[in-house]
């Protein structure tokens, strides 16, 4: 998903549902360059650049956290699923029943 990308003409779109794509897109932006860091960490034979590169990673983490709450405020059913599944024990997929 680019910010470019969308399936709909603009001119059809209001400005909540684009900023909403803009911060779909960051977040997925920003879990895939969480991905990249990690295995970047895993592979990187120098113990300082490790370091480095693990600052990158936690203030990434740190980013996909505020657009998670971003997008959470503003969207009221993502909220409802939000708090329904997240910092519960117990095995994750337990609470729902799918058919």
């Amino acid at each position: 998903m680019t910010q470019e990308h969308v399936v709909e003409p603009r001119d059809y779109l209001n400005a909540q549902v684009l900023d909403m794509h803009r911060a779909l897109t960051s977040l997925s932006e920003k879990i895939e360059m969480l991905d990249m860091h990690n295995q970047r960490i895993e592979t990187c034979t120098d113990p300082e650049l490790k370091l480095v590169m693990a600052s990158h990673r936690d203030a990434t983490r740190k980013q996909i956290a505020m657009l998670l709450e971003w997008v959470r405020r503003r969207d009221p059913k993502m909220d409802k699923e939000m708090k329904d599944a997240l910092f519960k024990a117990g095995p994750i997929a337990a609470q729902y029943h799918y058919e």
